[in-house]
Parts: structure tokens; sequence; C-alpha cells
């Protein structure tokens, strides 16, 4: 048996990687499934392999309606192809629906027929599960969950001192938002509350590749006064660094499923502030993160004070016992199963 992966591996994203490396750890044949202009190159594969895909909508979405249709007509025909050859279709669901879902009306459509060619779903979460279920009326049984696996020793410190980098006194308190600034992920909002509770004592570095948006937004706030923006992709050699010389990790993301960054978060053991979801209960325990009605207007800026005492009271989370259920050798065990009929 043959996993045909797609993407196999990610410049932006160790997850892949990671997953792929540990499914080889466990004996299983990884290849890279590869994406030409307009379809899947799926021609490689034979009756009784798997063709795992994780972003299932980058292979039919499209800006254009047109190309949109013409897209998913060729994707349909290919899962068509994938099924009269015997070959499963699995999918890893990471978020309900994508980020950037223009049309919503055909976004449903395609990823509720996607679910019936799928011969198995794998899932983050039992909040995901069901929201699954419901959605794109999915039966239980077709549905497995296996969590996110964990960043431990991905990001290697190199040395750089952050803190004097950025002039920030050693004893600062320091918040820290880091990835791609996007709408969704409520950096206006963290900028307000940060406002709201700063002192001389308080920073703020938000961290990571804007779009045109956020990027014009952040260039036009005014009261700027300790708050640090690097408006670039940060280099996986500066990550380590970068999320060490901080205190507190904030992700007012207005949707989340799944949250890698509150994974990566959790793997440098770094208190998080994040909104009230599902995903918090199945992943964290007590003292590891501060969450906040996203409906109370005031709900992030206290938050974002509670964080501060929280860290200062130095609970000591146990974050060895968490992270070992995110080992990476547990997750490839419990795919593996899923692949072989045994999840």
């Amino acid at each position: 048996m043959k996993v045909w992966m797609w993407p196999k591996s990610s410049e932006l994203n160790f997850y892949n990687d990671l997953l792929t490396n540990s499914l080889c750890g466990a004996g299983m044949d990884i290849r890279d499934l590869k994406h030409g202009k307009l379809m899947l190159k799926v021609g490689q594969a034979k009756p009784g392999d798997i063709v795992h895909i994780h972003w299932m909508h980058h292979a039919y979405q499209n800006h254009n309606p047109l190309l949109f249709i013409v897209k998913s007509f060729i994707f349909i025909i290919t899962m068509m192809y994938l099924k009269i050859r015997n070959i499963q279709l699995i999918w890893t669901i990471h978020n309900l629906y994508p980020h950037n879902a223009k049309y919503h009306r055909m976004e449903r459509f395609m990823r509720r027929l996607i679910c019936r060619f799928c011969s198995k779903l794998i899932v983050a979460s039992e909040s995901i599960k069901r929201k699954v279920m419901v959605e794109f009326d999915v039966p239980a049984k077709k549905l497995f969950v296996v969590k996110h696996g964990h960043y431990l020793g991905v990001y290697k410190r190199n040395g750089t001192n952050f803190r004097q980098v950025y002039n920030i006194p050693k004893d600062a308190d320091v918040y820290l938002f880091l990835g791609a600034i996007k709408a969704y992920k409520g950096v206006e909002d963290l900028v307000e509350a940060f406002n709201a509770v700063k002192s001389k004592q308080s920073y703020l570095i938000i961290a990571g590749k804007a779009d045109v948006e956020m990027t014009k937004y952040l260039k036009c706030v005014k009261d700027i006064d300790n708050i640090i923006v690097e408006l670039e992709f940060i280099p996986n050699e500066s990550i380590a660094d970068l999320i060490s010389a901080v205190d507190v990790m904030v992700m007012p993301y207005k949707e989340i499923t799944t949250s890698g960054s509150a994974i990566l978060g959790l793997s440098f053991k770094k208190l998080i502030v994040m909104p009230n979801n599902d995903f918090i209960d199945e992943y964290f325990t007590e003292n590891m993160v501060v969450s906040y009605d996203p409906t109370d207007d005031n709900g992030l800026t206290n938050a974002m004070k509670v964080a501060l005492n929280v860290k200062k009271e130095d609970k000591s989370p146990n974050y060895e016992e968490v992270l070992k259920e995110l080992e990476w050798s547990t997750i490839a065990q419990k795919i593996k199963n899923v692949y072989q009929g045994w999840g």
C-alpha cells in the first residue's frame, strides 16, 4: 500500500513534514502527490493505494466563478476515477470552510460532495467531528479523531535576543501575535485591547506577513507606543528565539477550529489568550489558556489583564502530560490504523 500525500511537505508549516516523517517511521510508504495547473496528478496511484489530501479547496477553488465551476467539475471527475479504481480518498478536515471562501453555496456543495466520495475523514477534535456531521451530513462512522501533533524540538534557538533587538527591558511584560496577519485573525481588536491595558512596562509584538488590507491598517494605527510590528514572514530559525522572548501569546481569532499557532505556543509552554471554543477543552488544561467571550466588548482586554496575573502567579501547569498526548509517533499510529481500517 502506498499513500499519496498532498502536500507531503510544506515550506510554510512543519505540520506536513512532521506527519510524513512519523508515518514513514511507522513503516508507511508515503509518496508526494503533485498538483498540476488544473488537476491532481493521480495517474501513478494503483488500486489499493490511498490518496490523502489536507487542504482540499486548492483542488477546486478559484476567485473566478466560471473557473471555480470548471475546476470543481475536473475534481469531481478525478474523485470518480479514484473510486472506480478502488483507490481510497482520505481528507483531513483542518477547517470547516476555507478562510477565504468567496462562494459559500458552491463551497458547501463541493465539501458535502467530497465527504461522500471520501472513504474516511480525519479531524483533530471531537468538536470538529460534531460540526462536520451536522454541516456536511456525514455519518459518525466515517469520521476519525486524530489530534494535531506538537512542535517540540522543531524550532531551534540561534541565540538572538529579541528583547535587545526591539529595545524591550528585561522586566517588561510582552505579548506576542505571531503568524499570517489577516482580518479574520482579529489583529485590529488586539491593537485596541492592548492600547486599553498597556503601561510603560508592557509591549506588544505583531509579527508575520500581512495581506494588503491589514498592512494598510497597521501602517495607519496612530497609537503605536510600545507596539512593535514586523510585517514580514518570520523565518523558521527566528521562531524559537522570538517566542522565548515573550510572556503571553495572544490569538484573538474570529474563527477557530484547530489552531496550529496555539499548539506551537503550547509546545513552548507559553500562556495563551484566545476566545472561548471547544478546541481549548480538548487540548489544554487549567492555567494554560486565558479564554474570553468574543461577543463581550471588553473580553479580550480583560483576558490580557488576567493573563499577566496568571503568569506572575507561576502556576506551573503540567505541560509534559498534555504534550505527551501529542507525540507524533502516537499520531502516526492512529492514522496508520485509519488507513488500514482499524481506526
